[in-house]
This record gives structure tokens, sequence and C-alpha cells, in this order.
């Protein structure tokens, strides 16, 4: 195992053995960073493995095999990251699924807010003192900042009262939001910088993976994937944020394609609704938090 070099520059990217997470991971190995990344199938990372020593020759890139809809192995991913590296210059968080149906894991949690957000939470606390211990940390969020309605219901975070629908994927996604901002007004006093990112329609297996579709959405979901762009365009806004050490703040900031800054919506603001969604995470990931700076 290599160990890093004050100069060079180590990113983890979840998500990175397909679609925008990949896209994502390959860039960054052209910049000169080490990439650590995480997903599900060795088949596949056995490729991506390929292409960013390819890329990126010389820099003990690591794959960290990991099912995101369970807290415990996004524990494991951070204590992974831990054995690998003291420092860490960017978090870029891909993994998300789509669901319009809510499931419960064995750990008794709504797969869906895990995947998309809870294990997002809490990897970013187990390595919050590896991204401050950079000079230019950054954390960046690949979600679908500022384009869903607050409907986090936090009498039922799990949605155990829910209807299926969109709300179920859209509640997750909004948590991103407000987790964004809390997140970087928490550690505004630090050289962290924290984004959230709209990557626009993309061509990514989204639609093939999701679960509830009806036959009808997924055939409409395949045609207006026709006029969407390639995952490797959707990564040029969360590879400029990893990447790019600016002395420009912009902690907090959302960002949509083409590196184009977004308004933050109002209800991603509500120091109320941020405050109360990071203690109940709190509260959720504390027997995998052993690590994590309060």
């Amino acid at each position: 195992m290599a160990l890093t070099t004050s100069s060079q520059r180590i990113s983890l990217v979840t998500g990175g053995t397909q679609g925008i997470g990949r896209a994502v991971a390959i860039e960054l190995a052209k910049r000169g960073h080490r990439i650590l990344f995480s997903g599900r199938d060795p088949e596949l990372a056995r490729r991506v493995l390929g292409e960013l020593r390819s890329v990126g020759p010389g820099q003990d890139h690591q794959f960290i095999r990991a099912d995101l809809s369970l807290l415990a192995e996004a524990a494991r991913v951070a204590r992974e990251v831990e054995q690998y590296t003291s420092r860490l210059d960017a978090l870029v968080l891909c993994a998300g699924i789509l669901s319009t149906i809510p499931e419960w894991t064995e750990e008794q949690l709504e797969r869906s807010l895990v995947v998309n957000y809870l294990s997002r939470y809490l990897v970013v606390r187990r390595l919050l003192p590896h991204l401050t211990a950079s000079p230019s940390g950054r954390v960046v969020l690949v979600s679908n900042a500022g384009r869903y309605k607050d409907t986090l219901d936090f009498d039922d975070l799990q949605y155990r009262r829910g209807k299926p629908g969109l709300q179920v994927a859209g509640r997750t996604q909004f948590a991103n939001d407000l987790f964004a901002v809390e997140l970087a007004e928490r550690t505004r006093n630090s050289k962290l910088e924290v984004s959230c990112v709209y990557p626009g329609v993309t061509k990514t297996a989204v639609f093939d993976n999701a679960r509830g579709l009806s036959p009808l959405v997924r055939c409409l979901a395949r045609v207006a994937l026709w006029f969407a762009h390639s995952a490797e365009k959707a990564a040029v806004t969360p590879v400029y944020l990893a990447h790019d050490d600016s002395p420009e703040n912009r902690s907090g900031c959302f960002f949509g394609p083409a590196r184009k800054q977004i308004p933050v919506p109002e209800r991603a603001r509500r120091a109320d609704r941020r405050s109360q969604l990071w203690s109940m995470s709190e509260d959720l990931t504390t027997p995998h938090m052993s690590h994590a700076v309060r």
C-alpha cells in the first residue's frame, strides 16, 4: 500500500464503477489524483481500475467494495479510507438510486434514504478529520440540487406510513440540500468547501436500475435519455469543484451543468429543518460514528 505524499491529491468517489461516478474518477485521475472508489460490482471495478491506471499511472488507485444501502458498509468504507491515507482532498458522493417504492433494509432503515443521503452523512462525518487535514478539502454532493420540494416528514423519516411515488426519492434528494447548507455552516471556519450539484439529465443506467417504475414510465425515460448528455459531460461540474483550489469561497453553493452556479432555495436555508435533520441523522448513525468529529 503506497503512502500519500504531501503533493499528491487523493479523492474518494462513491458510486465510482459506472455512470457519473466512473466519469468523475477517471477525470480526476487524469488530473493527477490518487483515486479511491466504492461500488458493488467487482467486475465493473476491475475495468475502472484498468482505466484509472492507464490515465493516472503510478497512483495506487484502490477499489472499496460496499453496499451503501447499509450503514455498516458505509462505515467500513470510511475505515478503509483511514487505512489508505491520513488526508483526503476530495470526497465526491455519486452513489444513489431512483425508487418510487419504499423498502427497508436489514438495519430497518428505508433503502432510498440510506443510499441517497444517510450513508453520505456518515461517510462525511467519519472522514471530516481527513478532509480538514487537506489545505483545500472538498465535499461534492452529486444529487438534484435545489430541484425538489421539502417533503421530509421527521415524524416518519423511514417512510413507514408513506405512499409509493416520486416522493420516496424526492425527499432523499432534498435531504442533500439541507445537508450541504448545514455542513457548510458548521465548517465555515475551516478550509473545507462543500457544494451540491445537479448534473442534469444524463445517459446512465439510473432508469434501468430504478425500482418501482411502471413499464410505460421506463419506456418514456428511455426516450428522454436520447436527448440527455453523457456521463462525461455531467462529470464536468463535480470534477471542477473537487479539483479546483482557488481561494474563492463557494462553500454552501449549489451548481448545475457546465459549472453554472444556481440559487440555493430558501427551503434549504431553513435553520430549523437543517438542524433537525442533522440531529436525527446523528442519532441514526451513532453506532457507526466512533471516530467522527462532532
